[in-house]
């Protein structure tokens, strides 16, 4: 505000000013004002101290809310981890319906190991109960015809009706206390059937596992949905006084119906405004009146100051680390820069990027993220010089500036000091986080004059430091920006060529070591340019999967892979089709349903198709990935793990999720037949597929010393030029047919 705009406010209020008005009544009827004031002020009061109970009352149940949605997610998982366990023994169930069930033994031991909530588990082919296990102590349920038993048999109708495993129960148990049980309907590929899978959970170690119990030091807590149906003033287990309360509740999500977890205080909240609160709060009132102008004053001057201050510090610091911001930083380098120019001197810029900060995001969340975020800024305040230029620009890039005289030298010694600090574990509230960085150097004058140039080709020489490994330093050099160069024009010239036609599909076929006959086939991508000539997939995968082309590409192979799985069924050929998805294609939310709709516009069934993808789509644990994978699975598109054995392969998440095929890599399989090492390897990884009930393609097999040795360790399927280059899509036909009437024993192929 301006002086004159000052010395004219009093002015403009004293000629509006109503003040004899109020003068008067103030001298008429001072005792009536007073208490009118006294009054309104009272009642302004109490509102607000009832609004503020309110609002404590409010924080509360959502507090209770997000304590319920907690437990109930964990009970949730324990429940859905049950039937994906079943579920197992029911695939195994359908692909071997005449299977011995004294056989499951092994595999039904490893399940209760991995999953201790059952108590037992029982298999009913026709509904009779033919296995059970452990058969210790269950000997007399063996034998039991389902049928016989009508509270039993109309909760296994429903599940078969339904086609869906159900959660039923609590009931009591022979064994003591109460359990739910827990059925899969069992149908076999021509949708008969075939009897049903039950397992019994007890309801009180599948509570106490979810730590349920505990709430009830603090909590009325309930469970309602007997069965799963829907009655919320029913209780199975909990505290009956729950009912007369006000209380909070949360939806358990059974795979038929649902269960609500409730919840409310034990003890009610006090009204918080008593008699001696009352006399409190009616001599403020006196207080309140001869003061508020005068806060008022101040805390408006106050606010003013603070908002000056605030807007001020978020123009140029960043919020969470306290760090300069990229407006401040640029505005100092740029006078940096200009110092450096007037003396003639060296300056570095470094880019900083923490390698594994998004997993810290994805698995501890953004508040962990946020505390690293800070850590890792006040460590860098320690390591950089006084008089060194540090900024976040975002994320988890941070930025230092350092000039360095005549001594450029030193910029290599200050990366290897970053680099090694950096890389100690950072201790974040009780957990000890263990980062990395990745570090991009540009250096001026030879790298830019500017503060655009400069920090465009750190960022690029921090990109090529994650390449060669990460936790390491890179300087930017020419050649950065000649492939960067390249990249753009390639991402430019397949979108080009998707939309010209360029591409094609070639078909390797796979051979089925079980059947002897060629029942598979993978599509891969050919790109004829019109002036290059064929170009290798190796030569514009990768630049497509960097630069976001094979979103389109992608699509593109899809859907000629399913015209031409099309044309194979429409011909006789029994062949099921494996297409080749990036990682990148499963960042779209729900692309999972474009790719059904695809699949079902082409009269195919999704049994007729498997989508090859890599190990880091399950390492990633991206949310919108992994509910893909999910819903394609659900509707029995089969999953194939590609190159196995060259990135994370490990137990834990062939066990967790939906693979029905590993492809060992050509690495594995090239010395298989020569040197030891290499067949014990090709065996193990063989052996832990089998474990785990996923089948095996071997990929790279050229020689039948290479086959003899696969089938000899029980490997399902083989692929490579032993049998078949890729072929055309007629050729492929005319192999398929060909090779009906020959066996890989002949030598023809």
């Amino acid at each position: 505000m301006d002086q004159q705009s000052l010395n004219s406010t009093p002015r403009l209020v004293a000629q509006s000013s109503p003040a004899p008005f109020f003068g008067n009544i103030l001298i008429r009827y001072p005792t009536t004002v007073s208490l009118i004031l006294l009054v309104l002020l009272s009642i302004l009061a109490v509102a607000m101290l009832a609004q503020e109970r309110a609002k404590y009352i409010e924080s509360q149940r959502y507090q209770l809310l997000q304590t319920l949605t907690n437990y109930a997610s964990s009970l949730e998982g324990m429940l859905n981890s049950g039937v994906v366990a079943l579920d197992s023994i029911r695939s195994e169930l359908v692909l071997q319906p005449e299977t011995d069930l004294s056989n499951l033994d092994a595999r039904v031991a490893l399940l209760l190991h991995n999953y201790p909530y059952f108590r037992h588990v029982a298999i009913a082919p026709d509904l009779v109960i033919r296995y059970v296990y452990p058969l210790k102590g269950n000997e007399t349920v063996v034998g039991v015809d389902y049928r016989n038993i009508p509270q039993q048999l109309a909760a296994i109708e429903k599940t078969i009706r339904l086609g869906l495993p159900v959660v039923a129960g609590p009931v009591n148990l022979l064994q003591g206390g109460s359990g739910l049980v827990v059925r899969v309907p069992v149908q076999t590929s021509d949708q008969k059937n075939w009897g049903v899978i039950a397992a019994i959970i007890p309801l009180e170690s599948l509570l106490e596992r979810a730590n349920l119990p505990s709430l009830q030091q603090q909590y009325w807590v309930g469970l309602s949905g007997k069965d799963g149906n829907d009655q919320a003033d029913d209780l199975f287990w909990g505290d009956a006084e729950l009912l007369q309360t006000q209380r909070v509740m949360v939806d358990i999500k059974l795979p038929v119906g649902r269960w609500q977890l409730q919840a409310s205080p034990r003890h009610e909240l006090p009204l918080l405004i008593g008699p001696l609160q009352w006399m409190a709060l009616l001599a403020a009132v006196v207080i309140i009146l001869l003061c508020s102008a005068l806060l008022l004053l101040l805390r408006m001057a106050g606010e003013r100051e603070r908002a000056l201050h605030t807007i001020a510090f978020q123009a140029t610091y960043d919020l969470l680390t306290g760090l300069p911001n990229r407006a401040v930083f640029t505005d100092s380098l740029s006078r940096v820069l200009k110092q450096a120019q007037g003396t003639q001197s060296c300056l570095s810029l470094m880019c900083i990027d923490l390698d594994e900060f998004k997993q810290v995001n994805e698995s501890l969340g953004h508040v962990v993220g946020d505390k690293l975020l800070r850590a890792v800024a006040e460590r860098l305040k320690l390591l950089v010089g006084e008089h060194d230029l540090l900024a976040r620009l975002g994320g988890d890039e941070f930025v230092v500036a350092s000039a360095l005289g005549n001594a450029p030298e030193m910029t290599e010694l200050m990366a290897e000091k970053l680099v090694l600090e950096l890389a100690k574990p950072v201790q974040v509230g009780d957990k000890l986080l263990a980062v990395s960085a990745s570090i991009g150097i540009a250096m001026y004058p030879h790298d830019g004059m500017n503060h655009s140039d400069l920090l465009k080709h750190a960022d690029r020489a921090m990109y090529a430091a994650k390449q060669i490994g990460r936790n390491t330093y890179h300087f930017y050099d020419a050649a950065m920006q000649k492939e960067a160069d390249r990249f753009v024009h390639l991402h430019n010239e397949i979108l080009k060529g998707v939309q010209l036609q360029q591409f094609f599909l070639v078909y390797q076929p796979i051979y089925d070591i079980g059947s002897g006959a060629f029942t598979k086939c993978e599509a891969l991508v050919r790109w004829q340019h019109p002036e290059r000539g064929l170009i290798s997939p190796l030569d514009f995968i990768s630049v497509a999967e960097r630069t976001g082309a094979i979103r389109p590409l992608g699509h593109w192979i899809l859907q000629q892979a399913l015209i031409d799985a099309k044309h194979f069924c429409a011909l006789g050929l029994p062949v099921q089709m494996s297409v080749n998805r990036s990682s990148q294609e499963f960042n779209v939310h729900h692309v999972a349903d474009e790719w059904l709709n695809m699949i079902a516009a082409a009269g195919l069934e999704c049994e007729q198709l498997i989508f090859e993808i890599t190990e880091s789509l399950f390492m990633d644990r991206i949310s919108v990935q992994q509910n893909n994978i999910i819903k394609l699975h659900q509707h029995g598109l089969q999953l194939a793990i590609d190159d196995f054995g060259t990135g994370y392969s490990a137990l834990n998440y062939l066990s967790r999720y939906p693979v029905n095929f590993i492809k060992i890599d050509k690495s594995f399989i090239v010395d298989v037949a020569s040197e030891d090492k290499a067949r014990a390897l090709a065996a193990v990884l063989i052996n832990m597929a089998k474990v785990l009930d996923v089948q095996v393609v071997a990929e790279g097999v050229e020689t039948k010393a290479q086959l003899d040795v696969l089938t000899e360790l029980g490997c399902d399927f083989i692929q490579g030029y032993y049998f078949s280059k890729p072929l055309r899509a007629d050729d492929f036909i005319a192999f398929v047919r060909q090779s009906a009437t020959k066996t890989p024993e002949e030598g023809d192929y």
